[in-house]
């Protein structure tokens, strides 16, 4: 199918030559995975050699038949950019994929996977899924962000605790379908092709881990996707015994060609944000009689009070009208309905933890910041958090700096796991997206602003730097019309006319505005 032609026609994409390369990477590494299934076999698939040591890192979830992103399509007469950039048609039965005999870890393999870097917003995910959505079920694709990933290889780790070489197991298991079974990632056909998002390292032991279970899984043939904001040289850049990550990093260039997917444009930042669910307001300082959220606060992105008033004039029922009450509790209530009576819930966590909610209705939940990133929480509580509500409100997100790095940490790594289950998020805090970080700077930012790095709210931290960018472009992004559409179709499909009839509106406000 000629996914990115029909979306170029119908304006969901824009033209952009960098995109159109990667695609392009794309269309040949689908056409040598559809080669690979008629001319090798899959190594190891009979038997296990005895396990090497090179090295690795990934991210893991499943695609599908009858999933969102359609894996289990069948591929008949072509590629699937079939009629914009030709195909092949090879490959329409069940043959393995991969690598023929096992080769030394400097040499290239039959199929070389795609590793796609750039800034935030360049596309590289949505390209990504793009091509998990239209490959075949023979491909056996497996999909999924890093947090989830690491969640399953430590239970997994936990469950083969016996074996001789428990990482070489649980990535033999992988590869199998034999992992976790009663997991959300088990794929009983196996797995030959990993698609992973964010690929991003921070702890040392972490890498480590990913090192070698990884080597194992390039040494029984699997072929990574990967997406992530740092070229290979950079990644894991400045992290205890990097060196001992090198050799990843030497093997990653040598199963993947590294894209840069840099763009002058922000893909995100194009989207509308003025939804009224990111509300800026004075935080109430410890000891205050004042409510979280001032009587004044206002939309994220919304226009001056003069012109809040002009619009809400002229249409009394537009969301970004002046709010008169505390504006999350009343859009909190807006959005959970009536049907349920708030009350506090008790959340299953992985392990046989527990999280406790300070007040849910139905699917929708509200936290305190403090209560949610002020508390040694971590990805699963997240997690469960989002497998269990499908809208979020937290109160009182502070700028961060020194006095609470740990909770930038924190609140990071919400984000994603958030963005990642296109979980709903309502939001008061002390600034705007941008403004929220701006104490945060990389080594970079503090050879150019030795000023800003002077003062003593500042923090300088190469992975929180890094970071930022990408959850500010999230929470821009998720306050847009598309972001709350995909939401609403994966959970609220009654509201998707009334989002689509906005969105349309929009547009054609936009082109009467000559934009």
């Amino acid at each position: 199918m000629a996914r990115y032609r029909e979306g170029l026609e119908s304006g969901l994409y824009r033209a952009d030559p960098r995109q159109l390369r990667t695609v392009l990477m794309l269309q040949e590494l689908y056409d040598d995975l559809q080669k690979a299934g008629v001319d090798h076999s899959l190594p190891g698939q009979h038997h296990h050699r005895p396990r090497r040591r090179p090295s690795g890192l990934t991210i893991v979830d499943t695609i599908s038949s009858g999933s969102d992103y359609g894996g289990g399509s069948t591929t008949t007469g072509g590629g699937w950019l079939t009629g914009l950039f030709g195909g092949s048609s090879s490959g329409r039965g069940e043959a393995p994929l991969g690598r023929g005999a096992a080769s030394a870890a400097d040499s290239p393999p039959a199929v070389r996977g795609l590793y796609m870097y750039g800034g935030v917003g360049c596309g590289k995910t949505m390209l990504m899924d793009l091509f998990v959505s239209t490959a075949p079920s023979h491909f056996k694709v497996l999909r999924t962000h890093f947090h989830d990933f690491m969640l399953e290889v430590h239970a997994a780790l936990r469950r083969y605790a016996r074996a001789p070489d428990p990482l070489s197991a649980v990535a033999d298991a992988i590869v199998d379908g034999t992992a976790g079974a009663g997991s959300a990632h088990h794929h009983p056909a196996g797995v030959r092709v990993l698609a992973l998002d964010e690929l991003f390292v921070t702890d040392v032991a972490d890498a480590m881990i990913l090192n070698r279970l990884f080597g194992r899984l390039w040494e029984r043939g699997l072929v990574l996707v990967a997406t992530s904001n740092r070229p290979p040289d950079d990644l894991y850049k400045g992290g205890l015994q990097r060196n001992l990550f090198m050799p990843f990093i030497h093997r990653l260039k040598t199963q993947c060609r590294a894209h840069d997917m840099a763009s002058g444009t922000d893909y995100r930042r194009l989207a509308q944000h003025q939804r009224g669910l990111y509300f800026v307001t004075a935080l109430a300082k410890p000891g205050s009689a004042s409510a979280p959220c001032a009587a004044s606060s206002r939309a994220f992105g919304a226009p001056s009070a003069a012109a809040m008033a002009a619009a809400a004039a002229a249409d009394p029922f537009a969301e970004d009208t002046p709010v008169i009450t505390d504006p999350l509790t009343e859009r909190f209530t807006e959005l959970a309905g009536s049907d349920a009576t708030p009350a506090p819930v008790t959340v299953e966590v992985a392990m046989g933890r527990t999280l406790q909610v300070p007040l849910a209705a139905g699917k929708a939940c509200i936290f305190d910041f403090a209560d949610l990133c002020g508390r040694p929480v971590a990805a699963a509580d997240y997690l469960a958090l989002t497998s269990r509500f499908h809208t979020l409100a937290l109160r009182g997100v502070p700028v961060f700096g020194a006095a609470n790095r740990t909770e930038a940490y924190r609140f990071v790594a919400l984000i994603d796991v958030m963005y990642d289950a296109r979980t709903r998020l309502l939001v008061t805090a002390e600034a705007g997206p941008v403004d929220l970080f701006t104490n945060i700077l990389t080594q970079h930012d503090a050879a150019k602003r030795p000023e800003a790095a002077a003062k003593p709210e500042a923090v300088v931290d190469d992975n929180l730097g890094f970071a930022k960018d990408r959850t500010i472009s999230r929470l821009i992004e998720m306050q847009s019309l598309e972001y709350l559409i995909h939401h609403a179709k994966q959970y609220e499909p009654s509201l998707l006319l009334a989002l689509k009839e906005a969105r349309s509106k929009a547009r054609d406000a936009a082109s009467a505005a000559g934009h």
